[in-house]
């Protein structure tokens, strides 16, 4: 009987441990399927952060792609909130900065002078630009300090709230860390022209960031937006072997900019025969006057057009050494412009002068 006892004494403590154990399987289940939980939902919202992140940075970019730089600036803020040390935005958001400061237009504010807008405008980009100095590296960092001289060079001329010489200082900065940079080449190039500094030194300028090859549309500017109109000895020649490079290698040029040049370099009732001369020489004649008629190329060019292409192909073949060619088109001239007097008639005249001569 006591035998039974001891027994069935096991038997009746059993079930207790493996109540205990079905809990504590239980219990590990539900931490289990509670970790599992967990990790989807950080999946599913680090999932959704990366494709706001995304969007915004997409947001930003067509932003600056359709030059609404102001706002492309603004959103990439917002996502620098978020982590301030984001390479990638901080980045992009100076690339903005620097596309700003390349293609410089200022905010429409109501009340505001051209000037105020523009130092609006500069407020926002300087910081930009002197942080990204300070995280840039080699060529990179010339980008930025070159970049920094040209808002400096806006902030003075633009803005009217700078006086001093940060603009060259900037430049030649970029230049010290790298001498071939085409930016700081070509920006120093085009403020030297501005402000009538050396011509020699900024037309080297301006040919090694031609020479490059890089940012071409942008450089053009600068060379052809520094030597029209420049009133100096060897500047009409210079802006016409831009002009024939960009003619011979297929660049674009805007009919704006072909007529300033077509003024300032070909005017037919130019009154400095000498001018006139310079510009035709400021490649071989024959290549001048491709240039010429390339610029000129309306194909619905009226009489007063056809004229001045029958002068400018007089002076060519004058210079080209074909005399008596070049003194029968100045004759045909003379009788087409018989009851036309005017600074061309003068000018054929003198011309029929020069080469009557013996």
């Amino acid at each position: 009987m006591e035998k039974d006892s001891q027994q069935a004494e096991p038997s009746a403590r059993k079930p207790w441990p493996v109540f205990m154990g079905w809990v504590g399987n239980t219990t590990a289940l539900i931490g289990l399927f509670a970790s599992l939980a967990g990790g989807v939902a950080w999946f599913v919202n680090h999932h959704r952060q990366k494709e706001e992140y995304q969007a915004k940075i997409a947001l930003a970019q067509a932003q600056a792609k359709q030059e609404e730089y102001q706002a492309s600036l603004q959103t990439y803020a917002e996502i620098l909130k978020a982590d301030p040390l984001d390479r990638s935005a901080l980045d992009l958001q100076l690339n903005t900065a620097m596309q700003w400061t390349e293609d410089f237009h200022a905010p429409d504010l109501e009340g505001k002078s051209p000037a105020e807008q523009a130092a609006s405008a500069l407020d926002e980009i300087l910081p930009i630009l002197d942080s990204g100095l300070s995280r840039a590296k080699g060529s990179q960092a010339a980008d930025v300090q070159a970049h920094i001289g040209w808002a400096h060079w806006l902030n003075q001329h633009i803005a009217h709230r700078e006086f001093g010489s940060a603009a060259e200082q900037n430049f030649r900065g970029a230049l010290a860390t790298d001498p071939s940079n085409v930016y700081a080449n070509a920006m120093l190039g085009n403020w030297m022209l501005q402000k009538r500094a050396s011509f020699t030194e900024a037309v080297q300028h301006l040919d090694i960031a031609v020479s490059t090859g890089k940012a071409r549309p942008f450089v053009r500017e600068l060379q052809l937006g520094g030597l029209i109109y420049l009133d100096q000895p060897g500047a009409r020649a210079e802006l016409i072997k831009a002009v024939d490079q960009m003619r011979t290698s297929n660049e674009p040029i805007d009919e704006g900019t072909k007529r300033r040049i077509l003024a300032f370099c070909f005017d037919s009732a130019v009154r400095d025969h000498a001018e006139l001369v310079e510009s035709l020489s400021g490649v071989p004649p024959d290549e001048s006057w491709k240039t010429y008629l390339w610029l000129d190329d309306n194909a619905e060019g009226s009489q007063l057009q056809a004229t001045a292409h029958d002068f400018i192909h007089a002076n060519v073949l004058e210079l080209q050494g074909n005399r008596q060619e070049a003194l029968d088109t100045y004759r045909l001239l003379a009788r087409k412009l018989k009851n036309e007097p005017g600074p061309m008639k003068s000018s054929v005249d003198a011309a029929i002068a020069r080469l009557s001569k013996n």
